[in-house]
């Protein structure tokens, strides 16, 4: 269809194409995002289905289908174990502690690395911190236990090698949780920084160059111009990770705790897993879950309120 400018020109406004013609120009595209769908679909939208066992009097005879529909009763009983909310305090004191060790500690990395102008020097040290988060929770654990260990752990071989005594990090509840905030730190602090690295490359030089002249110094181009620059980005990530605050993986605590750390070292998913691969308790286990999902989602939105609230864009 042709129409005629303002200038007495001729307009050619193209008609709207279907969504097969698309479809078929980027096939290609899509073709690569099939598999990503059915994994979504296979592996996380379908177990969906499971969760009205946190509802039923769960029957692995019976299976879904056919098992008794009790209401509220599971999340009622849950609610009434003291067991269980030990194990929701931990999980959110551990994860408070990590993210308030963790999270500023990333931030900092990343910037120290960002003003490290040798290219090899940097590359390395960005290896060297990547790495440990490639190791296996099993090796990790290992690791900290042959570092730890009370009676022939290398760092307390240490100690009483310069005459102090022995220092319980694996069986007293204290130093327990200071050895898990460690291992977390190390395994996972140098994986943290390649968001902040990635968005401070965004940054424009000339800003930098303008502060130079103007007579900032190193230190005060990274407070006025390097963090203001990344904040949207800093706040983003703390949203995420506030947002798993009733989250820890099960192989962490499991591997380092141990019975006389029990008080403090049973999370959600050693819980879970006591009540549910152990008890076989699979109605009870998915009330935990649906549970742990609803606060996580709960939080989620609270900080992405506040976010919007202090004036930033959130991720919602």
């Amino acid at each position: 269809m042709r129409k005629e400018g303002k200038r007495g020109g001729p307009v050619i406004s193209q008609a709207k194409k279907p969504l097969r013609f698309y479809l078929w120009r980027d096939k290609w595209l899509y073709l690569m995002l099939v598999p990503v769908i059915i994994y979504y679909g296979v592996f996380k939208y379908a177990p969906m289905f499971g969760a009205v066992m946190a509802f039923q009097d769960y029957n692995i005879f019976s299976g879904i289908t056919g098992s008794r529909f009790v209401g509220l009763t599971n999340f009622i009983n849950l609610f009434g174990k003291v067991q269980f909310w030990n194990s929701v305090r931990n999980t959110l004191v551990l994860n408070l502690l990590n993210l308030l060790v963790s999270f500023p500690l990333t931030l900092i990395l990343a910037l120290l690395l960002n003003e490290i102008k040798s290219k090899w020097f940097k590359k390395t040290a960005q290896s060297i911190l990547y790495l440990p988060h490639f190791i296996s929770w099993v090796v990790v654990a290992g690791i900290i236990t042959n570092l730890f260990n009370m009676s022939n752990g290398s760092v307390n071989s240490l100690v009483k090698a310069a005459g102090g005594e022995a220092i319980p990090f694996l069986s007293s509840p204290g130093w327990w949780i200071f050895t898990y905030i460690f291992s977390n730190v190390w395994k996972e602090v140098g994986w943290g920084t390649i968001i902040y690295l990635a968005a401070l490359t965004g940054i424009d030089e000339s800003l930098y160059e303008a502060a130079y002249l103007d007579g900032a110094t190193k230190f005060q181009r990274i407070v006025y111009i390097t963090i203001p620059s990344i904040k949207s980005v800093v706040v983003t990530m703390l949203i995420l990770q506030i947002s798993n605050m009733m989250t820890i993986g099960l192989d962490a605590p499991l591997l380092l705790g141990n019975s006389k750390v029990m008080a403090v070292s049973e999370v959600i998913s050693t819980y879970v897993y006591r009540i549910g691969i152990e008890k076989a308790q699979y109605a009870m286990s998915t009330a935990i879950g649906l549970f742990q999902s609803l606060i996580n989602i709960i939080i989620l939105l609270a900080a992405n309120k506040f976010a919007k609230a202090i004036g930033e864009d959130g991720i919602i």
